[in-house]
């Protein structure tokens, strides 16, 4: 994981839209496939890009990447430079996995996409038996649609990495010529519609819960993207990282108490007080991370109630059935019968 020094931006405020130095790497060698070294060589100084910066602007990026899209007349040139290197086995290698099941895995993926880029905001939708992994850009970014072609590819491939193989479709806003078309379906090798609200990724609800195992280096890794985060965005309370944390420690085993406090560096204790003093309970957090997660989970009809307790970490399905009652009054087989098919 890349050195990344902290955000000039004070509380509360967004700093300026940045990459990571280790990210920026793989785009110049993405865009090194196809544009010749003097030609890129140039646009790099003349884009203030060849300096060793922490972390790199993502708007001077951006337009380095249309420029030489355009030059070289392909506007699926970095999602081409990408797909190369995913060929030779060199895109994002020695990224550390995610621990725990498919859906952690990209519980985590959506909350440290900011450690690389912040071109895009990502959300997951779970539907009744495919969600969407939907990609919405910054208002600055706009028309990056080569940016976004590519960073859908490479959410793709890592997502794999934490069993998430089955990507039924892409979706892309973008309405290409004919010939377009046909490239960007070979180059994603899946169908891709045109034209659609969002770009995004349809994935195949089977494969969420399929486990990775949860090794020690995992967890340090989980633990020092955490703490990275925080230093990157130094507004983000302990509170706040909790509520992050929790959605994803759900799915590991141990305790998730245990589990936050070891992820952010803390005693068990000491996280409590830190929360206590930012005016919460550790025992809050984790009953509205439960129910929030309850219902994120909820339209997938062939997730039982019985594996929904156990993802939501209860021992005993009557435990989880008695606190889906108090959340919403009704049980979550009534909940699940009056919802949209």
């Amino acid at each position: 994981m890349d050195h990344l020094e902290p955000s000039p931006a004070g509380p509360g405020q967004p700093g300026p839209a940045t990459m990571s130095r280790r990210n920026f790497h793989h785009v110049v060698a993405a865009l090194a496939a196809y544009v010749p070294a003097p030609g890129l060589e140039q646009a790099l100084a003349d884009y203030r890009l060849d300096r060793p910066e922490a972390r790199v602007d993502q708007h001077r990026c951006v337009e380095l990447v249309g420029l030489l899209a355009r030059r070289l007349g392909d506007p699926s040139l970095l999602l081409r430079g990408f797909r190369h290197l995913d060929g030779d086995q060199k895109l994002f290698p020695g990224l550390p996995g995610f621990p725990g099941d498919a859906l952690t895995g990209a519980q985590q993926f959506l909350r440290y996409l900011p450690l690389h880029t912040e071109l895009v905001e990502m959300t997951l939708e779970i539907g009744a038996d495919a969600s969407e992994l939907r990609l919405q850009r910054r208002a600055a970014f706009e028309d990056s649609h080569g940016q976004a072609q590519a960073l859908l590819f490479s959410s793709r491939r890592l997502l794999q990495r934490s069993g998430l193989k089955q990507v039924r479709a892409v979706h892309l806003q973008l309405r290409p010529s004919a010939s377009e078309r046909a490239r960007l379906a070979q180059l994603y090798d899946v169908p891709v519609h045109f034209g659609m609200p969002c770009d995004a990724l349809l994935l195949d609800n089977n494969g969420l819960l399929h486990q990775n195992p949860a090794s020690l280096s995992h967890l340090c890794a989980l633990g020092a993207r955490e703490r990275l985060l925080r230093r990157i965005r130094p507004h983000i309370t302990v509170s706040e990282s909790v509520r992050g944390l929790l959605p994803i420690v759900l799915g590991l085993p141990g305790t998730p108490l245990g589990l936050c406090a070891s992820l952010l560096a803390l005693s068990e204790r000491t996280l409590q007080r830190r929360v206590e003093a930012e005016g919460g309970s550790f025992r809050g957090l984790l009953q509205e991370s439960r129910r929030e997660l309850a219902l994120t989970l909820m339209p997938w009809r062939a997730l039982s109630a019985e594996q929904l307790a156990a993802r939501l970490g209860y021992r005993q399905s009557a435990q989880f059935y008695r606190a889906f009652r108090a959340w919403f009054g009704e049980s979550p087989g009534s909940r699940r019968a009056l919802a949209p098919a």
